[in-house]
């Protein structure tokens, strides 16, 4: 047995001898373990994801795997560079422009891209399987039913936060490690609208800012996803997507990376946000056809009241009815715009016609007031009892005082002579006043009557005076008032031209 062990030795020892030249010559030894091939897909993804998850920490970030030199080898001082995630956004559809909340509601498509050097494989080992899909569930690696870690990137001005707005999806996962994780959802951000002075003719935009939560600049960076030559962003891509018979429509994206300083408590963290401007279109012409045309109609009907005759009833309805139009009309507008300080162009519109509406209102009542007048003066019968108690109750001088002792009772003669004259409601009140030595103080009877119902020939007179002031006025205003409102509605919409 003993002689049989030393000829099997020595006729091995040619053999190792010659294996250990190859070695030292560069030769591969051939591998005696063939490589495993599975019967179908379905066998290799599932050997795969076995092996991918085993041991998957999603809490954890991917490593860093740090860029090659010129020798071919990996360097070692940089070991702890942050996560870079390209971010992109295809806008799919406006969906609702709320200026009244600043809120809007866009169909979009959010895309994020990066790489995981856990989730790395040969695909010649797995029957050229080059991609793999792994579930992620309520936008968050952490969730019960995800499978592989994803960035926590949040909307920062949100209304209501991606993670419940986009659906759940799988993330595509190619052999080198990279993944790419899209969910279509709603983007539903808090504007701070930019252009709305211009209302109807403005076109808003938005800011959206996008960033991560948790992670400061130390542990992730952003990145536009360059697509189509455009950075960050897309637009459209389907049959479905775009905008068709809505007041909104999207008019240009432009995205900006943006790092905010670090905060007191990390001095060392800077926060790097993705600023997505959006800008929308709206459409002008409802409001040119439901609103502005119908408020100039209303001014040009305020504005026939000039010519309708004072004595017609109908004069001051129409006018009346003109304003309250304009009103109705304003007050639509006014309910699709916020409550603020700063005024819109339609405001400053809606509040110029309805100034030119409110003076036809005025207009028509001073020219009743004038054309119905018999007294003298304007002043007042109130007045004129005031003045008169005032002139008794406090005589100036010695020489006032002299009258008083002559005149004796003729003083409250008097005054109860103006006192019935001022609230007299008979014509003989009227013509003792008229003869009276005090012809200052004449009041006009506070019975109502027609035009031509007058008491004596001076209200005659006197009804003629105040007639040729409501004609004047009349002519006055056919010329001047339409001539300011064209002026003036050129100048506004030059202002939009």
């Amino acid at each position: 047995v003993l002689a049989t062990g030393l000829l099997c030795a020595g006729s091995l020892l040619p053999l190792v001898a010659a294996q250990d030249n190859a070695t030292a010559a560069g030769d591969e030894i051939p591998s005696s373990a063939p490589k495993k091939n599975f019967e179908n897909l379905s066998e290799a993804q599932t050997a795969l994801r076995e092996k991918l998850l085993t041991n998957y920490d999603r809490g954890a970030q991917p490593p860093y795997v740090p860029p090659e030199d010129e020798d071919g080898e990996n360097a070692t001082e940089a070991a702890s560079e942050p996560t870079l995630v390209e971010v992109g956004i295809n806008f799919h559809r406006v969906l609702d422009v709320d200026v009244v909340r600043s809120e809007i509601n866009l169909l979009v498509w959010m895309r994020f891209i990066w790489t995981d050097e856990r989730l790395a494989w040969n695909p010649d080992d797995y029957n050229g399987l080059d991609k793999m899909w792994f579930w992620v569930e309520d936008g968050a690696g952490l969730s019960e039913t995800s499978e592989i870690w994803t960035p926590d990137l949040e909307l920062w001005n949100m209304k209501e936060s991606i993670k419940k707005s986009f659906s759940n999806s799988f993330a595509s996962v190619s052999s080198d490690g990279r993944v790419f994780w899209s969910r279509p959802g709603h983007l539903n951000p808090v504007c701070k609208f930019r252009g709305l002075s211009d209302f109807p003719f403005d076109k808003l935009s938005c800011v959206v800012e996008i960033g991560s939560w948790s992670y400061s600049g130390k542990y992730l960076r952003l990145k536009p996803f360059e697509y189509a030559g455009n950075d960050g962003f897309s637009i459209g891509g389907s049959e479905t997507s775009g905008e068709a018979f809505t007041e909104f429509k999207l008019d240009n994206v432009t995205a900006e990376l943006v790092i905010y300083p670090p905060y007191p408590a990390d001095p060392l963290a800077d926060w790097p946000v993705l600023l997505y401007t959006i800008s929308f279109e709206r459409s002008w012409q409802p409001y040119i056809r439901g609103y502005l045309v119908s408020q100039m109609i209303f001014n040009v009907i305020g504005f026939a009241c000039f010519w309708l005759p004072v004595q017609s009833g109908e004069r001051l309805a129409l006018a009346i009815t003109a304003m309250l139009s304009a009103v109705a009309a304003d007050l639509v507008v006014v309910s699709k715009l916020p409550s603020a300080a700063e005024l819109t162009w339609m405001q400053k519109f809606s509040l110029m016609s309805q100034v030119f509406a409110a003076y036809c209102v005025l207009e028509g009542v001073v020219i009743s007031y004038f054309y119905f007048q018999t007294a003298s003066d304007l002043v007042p019968a109130y007045l004129r009892l005031i003045f008169s108690g005032v002139r008794r109750r406090h005589p100036s001088g010695s020489r006032a005082r002299k009258r008083k002792d002559k005149t004796g009772s003729g003083v409250n003669l008097a005054a109860s002579t103006d006192t019935e004259a001022s609230f007299g409601s008979g014509v003989s009140e009227l013509e003792d006043s008229a003869n009276s030595s005090d012809n200052h103080f004449r009041a006009p009877s506070l019975r109502p009557r027609d035009a031509d119902d007058f008491q004596h020939r001076r209200q005659i007179k006197n009804n003629a005076y105040w007639k040729r002031w409501a004609t004047t006025i009349d002519d006055i205003s056919r010329v001047v008032i339409p001539t300011s409102y064209v002026v003036i509605v050129a100048i506004f919409l030059a202002q939009v031209a």
